[in-house]
């Protein structure tokens, strides 16, 4: 049956617009941890009724009922992504809920393996509504402006689920969604630009490189109608010089989405640039060497999300990006937690001499002079393997369509060796070299360095 005929969930649906989407304009920090500790309670209850996290809190002699409030979070064990492996798909789901009734998603894949979960419907809905509170934000209405989303709809990722199988079979793209746009990044760009350029949207959202892409495309004098007010990215970090490269190419205020397939959206930018945490649906915490970090300090990530029907994430340490908290306040009014920034996954870094780290964050930095410098995107794919601490190699893959357009492939592999050269120093042996193919189930950064035996001193 479909959820959006049933009174009952259409009553819920309703009244979470109405008062959900604006709940952290609308609490004080007091009220905030009083919701917080009451979504707790209710999230821990329901885990309870989950395989997974049943035999992981029946080992440890915890009940429902030890859990009062945030305060007590640390008294819950930590949960990997084996854990959710070992026990998927059935160990994953509350033995009250049907199966049926959720929606399987799976995560990207980046490190090489992606993980399943599931989410319920009331997840796809929220997941919909907080993203509202983010365009809000920038001053951008779902419903009389234009908006282009482009997100990852290949199969079993969330955009499918949520969007593809959630949103769009049980609403209808024509009825509810005529002034929305949605693309699919996996595509070309040119069929991207091509498409937006007849949509004439004054919003664009979507993953940092097909935004890239866009732009260049935009310079050369392709998309003569894609003309948006606002542009917010998702996916992965970021670096100044594409944020940069979108605000002057379309004359568009930028702001980034920050999330994960597992817990939803996470934090989000406000119009002074401060990423603001999505307290109301997802507690975060912050550790570096087994303790708490400082404001500015960058920390692992664990994160419990604090709503669903779907699989429970309590104490999660498996979204594995390094983030630096920001406890301070800022003033758009906006109530709860603060990150200065994030620096990516750990499991995607490269280590070197001196307990040096070169997180993600820098990675993209690094290679994203070849599109903000030398404005051309005719890398397709790129495979980073670092053979120990001194020993880099880089494999890249040229589009043939563009090898003759634009820089050489000489000056864009100087441009990265260069970058990389700034970050960590000469001494370092860097090989890159053009192949034909690499193997896509592999991890697009791989360190051959034993990270158990590696002493971390400084993130670059």
């Amino acid at each position: 049956m479909n959820p959006f005929l049933n009174p009952v969930f259409l009553s819920k649906m309703l009244k979470s617009y109405l008062f959900d989407i604006n709940r952290l304009h609308s609490l004080d920090k007091k009220e905030l941890k009083k919701y917080q500790d009451k979504q707790l309670r209710k999230i821990v209850q329901f885990s309870y009724t989950v395989p997974l996290y049943h035999d992981k809190y029946k080992k440890k002699n915890i009940k429902p009922h030890d859990i009062k409030g945030i305060e007590d979070l640390e008294k819950l064990p930590i949960i990997s992504k084996e854990d959710i492996e070992k026990y998927y798909p059935d160990g994953v789901i509350s033995t009250k809920i049907n199966k049926n009734q959720l929606i399987q998603i799976s995560t990207s894949g980046t490190t090489g393996k992606s993980l399943s979960l599931f989410g319920d419907m009331f997840d796809m809905v929220l997941w919909f509504f907080y993203y509202i509170r983010a365009l809000r934000e920038h001053g951008i209405s779902w419903y009389k402006n234009r908006l282009t989303i482009i997100g990852d709809f290949a199969p079993h990722t969330i955009g499918t689920g949520y969007v593809q199988r959630g949103l769009l079979s049980n609403l209808g793209e024509g009825r509810f969604f005529n002034n929305m746009q949605w693309l699919d990044t996996n595509s070309d760009p040119k069929f991207i630009v091509k498409e937006i350029n007849n949509f004439k949207p004054d919003f664009i959202g979507g993953y940092v490189g097909m935004l890239g892409h866009i732009a260049l495309l935009k310079e050369k004098g392709y998309g003569e109608n894609i003309n948006p007010n606002v542009i917010a990215s998702i996916g992965s970090v970021l670096t100044n010089p594409l944020r940069k490269l979108l605000e002057n190419t379309f004359n568009a205020s930028v702001f980034e989405v920050y999330g994960a397939t597992e817990t939803g959206t996470i934090a989000f930018q406000c119009r002074n640039g401060c990423y603001h945490i999505m307290s109301d649906l997802v507690y975060p915490e912050f550790f570096k060497n087994n303790k708490p970090t400082l404001s500015r300090e960058p920390g692992k990530m664990l994160i419990t999300k604090l709503y669903g029907k779907g699989t429970p994430i309590i104490r999660y340490n498996a979204i594995n990006d390094i983030v630096a908290p920001l406890y301070e306040e800022c003033d758009c009014g906006i109530s709860g937690g603060m990150i200065d920034r994030i620096y990516g996954r750990d499991d995607l870094a490269l280590y070197f001499s001196g307990g040096r780290v070169l997180l993600p964050a820098s990675i993209s930095e690094i290679h994203g002079r070849v599109l903000s410098e030398l404005k051309t995107n005719k890398i397709k794919h790129t495979r980073i393997i670092q053979h120990n601490l001194n020993n880099l190699e880089i494999k890249l893959i040229i589009d043939n369509k563009l090898r003759n357009q634009g820089p050489t492939i000489n000056e864009i592999i100087s441009v990265i060796k260069n970058g990389y050269q700034d970050k960590i120093g000469k001494e370092i042996v860097i090989n890159i070299r053009e192949v034909d193919k690499v193997n896509m189930k592999e991890a697009r950064v791989i360190t051959k360095v034993d990270r158990n035996k590696f002493k971390i001193k400084k993130y670059i």
